[in-house]
């Protein structure tokens, strides 16, 4: 099952009245798009979404577990630097 399949089963599951069933299923599923490959089967990034990015010439593929995510390098920076303080500031505790 693919990851956008797994997201849509679990909003499957909630209440068809649910008041946040409509503003997660739209910003999960209103702008998916499936990507072009070039020929050597690379993705190439739609320009809106590398404008919408702030992504120019360089761009910093992101670890998150089963995913990754694609960032301007100085975005990537400042939103790293705020996490690291949120965290220090609540000390999650990650049972594993």
């Amino acid at each position: 099952m693919s990851r956008m399949e797994s997201l849509a089963a679990a909003t499957d599951k909630m209440g068809v009245f649910d008041n946040t069933l409509d503003d997660l299923s739209a910003m999960l599923f209103a702008d998916a798009r499936p990507l072009q490959f070039d020929v050597t089967g690379r993705i190439v990034i739609p320009a809106d979404l590398l404008a919408h990015a702030g992504i120019g010439d360089t761009a910093l593929f992101v670890g998150r577990g089963n995913s990754f995510q694609i960032w301007d390098p100085a975005a990537f920076r400042a939103a790293q630097e705020k996490s690291l303080k949120n965290l220090r500031a609540s000390r999650p505790n990650l049972v594993i």
